[in-house]
């Protein structure tokens, strides 16, 4: 044969080989070379990081293409990281394949760095944000105040105004209808609502008010520098509206760095008050707010107590009951809202004769206020239900109080009744607050997941509890810096709340407490790193504590050991006590029944652990590595109603599944050899909720978590608990596929699996190549949340076979999503459909779409709701669709002609 075919072959081969042959040779020095590009790649973006601290300030924002670029960096380190961990792995045929991998990572690492040049500023100035609509109740009687408080505001002639009035009278009702209104127009750029609230401080308004607008002072201490600082921060949002609620001390604008408004600068400030005197002296034009007439109290009292109460037979006692009222919207509503369902007219003559007799006594206004709202907790049908409602007292003014928070003290102080699951008690303690919300003595905030007591109300419960019992001594969120003084402490005091303070040391010489009746002892949250050290002579005396909570004091390092004498003790609670290292022996305290050591440092189990036999509520989840729990010690701890464990032998994971009551595990398993056993055992079917962690820990959101992070598996899948609420996998190598853990062949699709699955995120799992299955998709309609980055083999997300679909003819398959507000696909190269060409997604509370670096994919099958005359609308909830490629957005396919018109208006296109 001609040799020459042997040479051309030669040639054409040779190169590739030599070049393969390079890859395979260098390719410990192309990692070094590598490394040495993620070092300056992540000095370059600690550069920016450093930059965008100093210029993120006064009404700035991020450009886009500055934040985009940190995201490609993450991305990009991740990356690297995970062909440095491949290299000690790599087998000897496979070097060529990596070092190729590794040469074309170093070229991308370097184009990166370039893009990161940013010469010129990396903010921009922010969109107008003139602030969020505040949740208000009707307005009743009140618009001639209204309408002379909108006049001065839109004028040029006032620029402070004092709405004032007695409490209870409407005043912040007032000026929260005008708040959300001025919202609506042109003529400021900012609304600003702060509540100043009794325990007035410069400090603490200083923070209140850059908190409004996004802003930190967190870096000066010093209250003259954080003045300078607020006022040139107002001054750069131009014309605003400063709202200062419930403001009770004069103060000077200056010391705060509230600049003087002015015609010059456009700038408006209202504050309430119930002194008329307060808001002339600040210099505002005060306006007061009256009572209401008799026609509209009467419409607001039967709002209440129900259009029924409006009867021949109870007109003359319910228009007596009604003056009582003197007015006041707040003791209407309170009042009203006790008696609705009563029609019964002796019950209502009965009434009349308290509120008189109540009334009849008064030597103030505000004990006028006292006593017309104390009817309404009189009536109140039990002990239980009253002392739950004064326990709300215990927390600063004005502040939105967790539910589920509230409900645990509730608990371990025994104001509900012991049941047989925390779950049943939890139920007893959320029909208590819907009684007491019912009853308007209570508020319910932050979409139903907190309560706030109005001021007056608070006032009333600790005008209560300071002459009936329980005695309360409450200090809270008063900027104290030490303790109350000695003659404070009296002796039957039962509760005292020192929580929210700035207090450093309580040390020996301070009073000693002699509260013989002390029960209750809140300390918590001294603003995270004040409390420091707590003398050991300071519970001595305190020999009756029930209940002691030094949560979120994150100096502490030791406690005293009395606190191991406090032999009464029910509840010790210190989570978030981030330098906790060690507490005293628990040995003693054999009737506790709740213990929170999460988030402490805490490198041990506690000294007699094993004593606690009564024991409901562990939390042991320190943020350091917690030494074993010893073997044996979870068995005696067979109450436990609810348990928080960091990492754990397979011997514990076992004797944790024998724990027949409980309720509520956050655990962390070392791998997934203790995971999946425990996952089979009949006992975690019981649970009402779950967080389980494999790898590193994620906040999670939801009741009923698993999350992977950087495990290793054997097989091809990841099991997963069907009652999933949240998943979240990151850097799982060898995961191809989800399924359930009674779906062992990942074929079947039992009845409701994975119909809770709210939230699911997946990041940097390189073989993973299909999310579900198709028969699973209907069961999503609780899902909120999809987001999967970085995923280089998933080819499809739900879906079914399309070429049977086609063979049978059949029309567009519709399914819907009902919930889902955020879908995700950032860096799936290989993705080629969302659902195949048969099927459709109608997804009407969708709020984003975010696709980016998914060049194959050529369908975004959305189902649009149509208007009556068969237009096509955008979901109304829809405000963002994020790519990165027009032309891409050009060459997708769309199942109507008008979609990409329809949803264009959304589009933002990202580099």
């Amino acid at each position: 044969m001609d040799p020459v075919p042997y040479l051309e072959i030669i040639n054409f081969i040779g190169p590739p080989i030599c070049k393969y042959w390079n890859y395979h040779r260098k390719l410990k020095e192309s990692l070094n070379t590598l490394r040495s590009k993620k070092e300056d790649l992540n000095s370059r973006k600690e550069d920016i990081q450093l930059r965008l601290s100093n210029e993120l300030h006064f009404g700035k924002q991020m450009k886009k293409e500055v934040e985009n670029w940190l995201k490609k960096v993450e991305k990009f380190i991740g990356e690297i990281q995970s062909l440095e961990d491949e290299f000690s792995k790599v087998k000897y045929l496979s070097r060529a394949f990596l070092g190729k991998r590794v040469y074309e990572k170093i070229e991308e690492t370097t184009q990166v760095y370039d893009e990161g040049g940013f010469s010129e500023s990396l903010v921009i100035d922010a969109p107008s944000n003139s602030g969020m609509a505040l949740p208000t109740p009707e307005l009743v009687g009140e618009a001639s105040v209204k309408e002379k408080i909108q006049e001065y505001l839109m004028g040029d002639s006032v620029f402070k105004i004092g709405v004032c009035g007695m409490g209870g009278i409407g005043k912040t009702t007032i000026m929260k209808h005008i708040h959300n209104e001025l919202l609506r127009v042109a003529k400021f750029d900012k609304v600003i609502w702060v509540t100043v609230s009794q325990e007035f401080d410069v400090f603490k308004l200083q923070k209140e008010i850059a908190s409004a607008l996004s802003e930190d002072l967190s870096k000066h201490e010093d209250k003259t520098k954080r003045a300078a600082m607020l006022s040139k921060i107002l001054e750069s949002r131009k014309r605003y509206v400063l709202i200062l609620d419930d403001v009770w001390k004069r103060f000077f604008l200056q010391d705060v760095g509230i600049p003087e408004p002015s015609i010059s600068n456009g700038c408006k400030l209202v504050l309430t008050t119930r002194s008329i005197e307060l808001a002339l002296s600040m210099g505002c034009v005060a306006i007061r707010v009256a009572p209401l007439s008799e026609a509209d109290a009467l419409n607001l009292f039967l709002d209440h107590s129900g259009r029924e109460a409006h009867v021949p037979t109870l007109e003359s006692t319910l228009k007596e009951v009604l003056k009582q009222c003197a007015g006041l919207p707040l003791a209407i509503i309170i009042i009203g809202s006790s008696m609705r369902g009563e029609y019964d007219v002796h019950v209502w003559k009965n009434a009349l004769h308290k509120l008189k007799k109540q009334a009849g006594s008064v030597e103030s206004m505000a004990e006028e206020v006292f006593k017309r709202l104390k009817f309404s907790y009189d009536r109140l049908p039990n002990t239980k239900m009253k002392h739950c409602f004064l326990y709300c007292a215990l927390y600063p003014e004005d502040f939105a109080i967790s539910k589920e928070e509230l409900i645990e003290y509730w608990i371990v102080e025994g104001l509900l009744d012991e049941m047989e699951t925390r779950q049943e008690m939890y139920d007893e303690g959320f029909s208590i607050l819907k009684r007491l919300e019912n009853n308007c003595l209570l508020e319910s905030v932050e979409n139903g997941r907190c309560v706030k007591m109005h001021d007056l109300v608070r006032d009333l419960a600790l005008h209560i509890t300071s002459s009936e019992s329980p005695r309360y001594l409450v200090k809270a969120g008063m900027q104290l810096d030490e303790l109350p003084n000695e003659q404070e402490w009296k002796e039957d005091v039962e509760k005292v709340s020192l929580m929210r303070n700035r207090i450093e040391e309580i040390s020996s010489y301070a009073a000693i407490p002699k509260c013989k009746a002390l029960k209750t002892l809140l300390l918590q949250n001294n603003d995270d790193f004040y409390l420091k050290r707590i003398h050991e002579s300071f519970f001595t005396l305190m020999t009756g504590l029930t209940i002691l909570d030094l949560s979120g004091n994150g100096n502490i390092k030791a406690l005293p050991n009395a606190v191991s004498e406090l032999q009464n003790l029910n509840a010790l609670l210190l989570h978030g006590c981030w330098e906790l290292e060690c507490v005293p022996s628990l040995s003693k305290l054999r009737g506790l029944k709740k213990l929170d050591l999460g988030y402490t440092g805490i490198k041990e189990v506690p000294h007699g652990m094993e004593m606690l036999v009564h024991l409901r509520y562990l939390d042991l989840y320190s943020w350091r590595s917690l030494g074993e729990v010893p073997i044996g010690i979870v068995p005696k701890l067979s109450r436990l109603q609810h348990l928080s464990l960091y990492r754990i032998s397979d011997v514990i994971v076992e004797e944790v599944a024998g724990l027949r009551k409980l309720e509520t595990l956050k655990i962390h398993f070392n791998n997934l050899e203790d995971y999946r056993p425990y996952l089979s055992r009949p006992q975690r079917s019981c649970l009402n909720r779950y967080y389980f962690h494999v790898g590193a820990t994620f906040e999670p959101t939801y009741e009923k978590y698993v999350g992977f992070y950087r495990s290793s598996f054997c097989g091809d899948s990841i099991l997963l608990p069907t009652d999933i609420q949240e998943v979240m996998i990151m850097e799982c190598h060898d995961i191809t596929r989800l399924r359930g853990e009674r779906d062992r062949s990942a074929a079947s699709t039992p009845p409701g699996m994975f119909s809770r699955l709210k939230y699911i995120k997946i990041l940097f799992c390189p073989k993973i190549d299909k999310l579900f299955w198709p028969e699973l998709v209907h069961n999503l309609q609780n899902l909120e949340q999809i987001q999967v980055y970085n995923c280089e083999q998933l080819a499809e997300t739900p879906d079914d076979d399309e070429e049977n679909n086609k063979e049978e003819g059949k029309d567009f398959t519709e399914f819907t999503l009902p919930r889902l507000r955020e879908m995700t696909f950032w860096g799936l190269p290989q993705l080629k459909c969302i659902c195949n060409r048969g099927s459709r997604m109608e997804c009407n509370s969708l709020e984003r779409i975010e696709i980016v670096g998914c060049p194959k994919l050529k369908r975004i099958p959305l189902l649009l709701p149509q208007s009556d005359n068969e237009q096509l609308l955008p979901p109304v909830s829809l405000r963002q669709i994020e790519i990165n490629s027009k032309e891409w957005w050009d060459s997708l396919e769309w199942d109507h002609p008008n979609i990409k018109n329809v949803l264009e208006p959304s589009l933002r296109v990202v580099s």
